[in-house]
């Protein structure tokens, strides 16, 4: 008797935790759902915002969506084009670089930046790039992470295919297809992967930044003593390549730096 009431208790306490475990995850799945429906409503909002030129209420409510934890490119962009509307041309070209590191390929985004970046006041020449490190940007740049997965995915599970083809053939031409096309997939599989790692490091890593304030003195040390080396103005992106205390280190793209307080500038 005292046997099976401890067998009981056992499918009692397992029941219990099954329940607890399903009720959980429903209690997950409907927050994450009225959450969604939060923000779509949200974005929704300020988009009619926007189309009635409202431009400081469409802000408010992609700020609220930000606030949830939410971000995209498109959210990004939507900012960038209500700064752009308000003249406040650091602001946009901050949000829209933020849209184009979530989008790497879109070019309205492209073309909004450029738009954005012909009417600020420090029109710096760029050195160029070494060519192999410029062809892997533009390589980079051509999906977003999560593209590159999913292709480095459905490479792999090519390579598997093919790879089971040259085990399972019995004729040699159709065997050597097989493995030299699973081999091929294979590497692309793991090149694409890299990708990947690079994309989310390029993302997290925010060493790019927008001078966010009319003009600053970009000094020669980090001392409001030092020497002025040159002078930037607002919307102007940079490099951050050190930091101490309260200054950064940073290159324009002429390959000139300097230090400015971290107040001058906003983090992409």
């Amino acid at each position: 008797m005292q046997m099976v009431f401890l067998v009981n208790r056992a499918k009692v306490f397992k029941f219990r935790i099954v329940f607890l475990i399903g009720f959980a995850c429903i209690s997950i799945y409907f927050s994450n759902v009225n959450a969604a429906g939060l923000i779509d409503s949200t974005i929704a909002s300020g988009n009619n915002f926007y189309m009635q030129r409202e431009y400081d209420r469409a802000e408010e409510q992609y700020y609220r969506v930000l606030e949830l934890g939410y971000e995209s490119g498109d959210l990004y962009y939507n900012l960038g084009n209500v700064y752009y509307k308000q003249e406040k041309l650091a602001k946009a070209i901050l949000y829209y670089e933020k849209a184009l590191l979530l989008k790497p390929g879109d070019e309205d985004i492209k073309q909004n930046l450029t738009l954005a970046n012909s009417r600020i006041v420090d029109q710096i020449d760029v050195i160029p790039d070494f060519f192999l490190k410029r062809w892997v940007k533009v390589i980079r740049s051509l999906f977003s992470a999560d593209q590159w997965a999913i292709l480095a995915l459905v490479l792999f599970i090519m390579s598997l295919l093919s790879f089971t083809i040259y085990q399972l053939s019995r004729g040699t031409t159709v065997k050597n297809a097989g493995f030299s096309a699973g081999f091929i997939l294979l590497i692309l599989s793991g090149i694409s992967i890299m990708l990947v790692f690079a994309r989310v490091q390029n993302i997290r890593k925010h060493d790019k930044a927008i001078i966010m304030i009319p003009s600053v003195n970009a000094r020669s040390s980090p001392d409001e003593q030092s020497t002025n080396v040159f002078v930037l103005h607002e919307g102007t992106k940079v490099q951050i390549t050190d930091s101490v205390q309260t200054w950064k280190e940073i290159r324009i793209a002429n390959g000139n730096k300097g230090w400015v307080t971290e107040d001058a500038l906003e983090a992409i």
